[in-house]
């Protein structure tokens, strides 16, 4: 039941969000720092614009920036799953916008925030990336990539990697990509599901990179937030002011460990 009111509440934040500042590309000014914002396969943007509200109510000074990745109709889900070519190049649009955000304000914070399929557009767009347009914090929201999915080359120009991981989220990110495949178009369970493998022989430079890599796993205590580990529990407008929107504000940075499943009292 308080599931079922937490979806509730987040369908209701969208459409607040929606009256309130429409689906604008651009909100904010980019000058005083940037987070952009990828949906998953489909588009229609319901997490990217609770996202926003919910880095309002934090008080963030962000501008945020809805990168729509998408090139069918929106909801048009296996579309956006299969298209790897298409969605490599998407990877690549953002990573030329990351540059120009860069060259434009070279000095203000850029974060990006990407849920489900657009994880993996937000990764392939990291790998493109040179030191001088790095991205600074990375979250990676119920990752549709595969586990085994290597970090290294996206790594090497992020300053901070957070991926959000839930034993909960198995109908989309089990099930789903058995049936279906990830954003990467590997069959199996999702890094969303599992968490991200290190690679079995880490080099010094696998190892330095992989170190930037944090994977926070669902618990009971998101509860409170409204996060109750289903696919787009994240989505909430309290979990992304209370403990989404700290990671990005130096002023109230947290420090997180790589936690696992028995630590965190995970519930499958």
């Amino acid at each position: 039941m308080l599931s079922l009111i937490s979806r509730g509440r987040m369908l209701l934040d969208y459409a607040r969000e929606r009256l309130a500042q429409g689906a604008e590309p651009l909100v904010g000014d980019p000058s005083r720092g940037v987070i952009i914002l990828l949906d998953g396969i489909g588009g229609i943007q319901i997490g990217p614009l609770v996202a926003r509200r919910g880095f309002r109510e934090a008080g963030l000074p962000h501008a945020t920036y809805l990168f729509d990745w998408h090139r069918g109709f929106p909801g048009e889900l296996l579309g956006d799953l299969i298209a790897l070519r298409r969605n490599l190049v998407s990877g690549a649009r953002l990573a030329r916008l990351i540059r120009s955000f860069r060259r434009a304000y070279p000095t203000a914070p850029l974060h990006v925030l990407a849920y489900s399929g657009g994880t993996g557009v937000a990764i392939f767009a990291a790998e493109r990336l040179g030191r001088r347009a790095r991205i600074d914090t990375l979250i990676l929201a119920c990752p549709a990539l595969s586990p085994t999915y290597p970090l290294t080359p996206a790594l090497r120009n992020v300053h901070r990697c957070i991926g959000l991981i839930s034993r909960r989220d198995f109908g989309l990110l089990g099930l789903g990509t058995c049936l279906f495949g990830s954003i990467d178009r590997r069959f199996g369970l999702a890094a969303g599901l599992v968490g991200f493998h290190r690679p079995r022989i880490l080099y010094p430079d696998d190892e330095l990179q992989y170190r930037k890599l944090e994977q926070v796993h669902w618990c009971r205590d998101f509860c409170r937030l409204g996060h109750f580990g289903h696919h787009m529990g994240w989505a909430s407008t309290a979990f992304i002011r209370e403990q989404i929107a700290p990671w990005l504000d130096p002023t109230r940075a947290t420090v997180i460990s790589d936690s696992v499943p028995a630590q965190m009292g995970l519930v499958p």
